[in-house]
This record gives structure tokens, sequence and C-alpha cells, in this order.
């Protein structure tokens, strides 16, 4: 994973979204993307500066996106009424299952 407190910005942030939530890839012609999650009045966006465009920022894109994936698997599943497809790790900081990043 790209993402680590030693350097860069670093937050943990719960945001609860309802069936109403929206999730939006802003593209533009002279700058990177940004990539946004948004649940009622609250937003939040994620974003590479052009200066830091490397294989770990498109790696951490990828993870992103299969991230992503997981996570609708996981909830239609619930909706379902299915079982979770099981551990396939453990997330860092919470007794939670974590997707696999094959």
């Amino acid at each position: 994973m790209m993402a680590g407190r030693g350097n860069g910005s670093w937050q943990i942030t719960s945001l609860h979204v309802d069936g109403q939530g929206s999730a939006t890839c802003r593209t533009y012609p002279a700058r990177t993307p940004i990539f946004e999650v948004a649940a009622d009045k609250a937003t939040v966006t994620v974003t590479i500066p052009a200066d830091r465009l490397d294989a770990a920022a498109v790696m951490f894109a990828r993870e992103l996106a299969q991230a992503a994936h997981c996570f609708a698997v996981e909830i239609e599943r619930r909706w379902r009424g299915l079982p979770s497809a099981g551990p396939r790790g453990r997330h860092p900081y919470r007794d939670a299952v974590a997707c696999d990043k094959s």
C-alpha cells in the first residue's frame, strides 16, 4: 500500500454513506484527476499531485479501484443475504477483513 505516515498527509476519516451517496472521478485536460466520494453534505476527495506521479501512484490508483470493486461485491452479497467471501487478509488497524490484492 502506498499510504504511510512517513511522508505526505494522513488521516482516518469515516464517511457513512446511505444509498444516496455518490462516487465520481473528475478528469481534466491539464491536471491530475480527482476521485470524489460524497454523502449528504460531506465529501472526501483523493488526488495525487502531478509532481508525484510515478509507479507507486499508479499502484495506489489500482489498489483504490480494486478496493472499490471489493466493496461493491461485499455490499451486494450482504444485500442479497449471502455470506461474505471470507477473510483474505486483516485490516492493519482494525479487526476487519480486507480484500486481497490479486
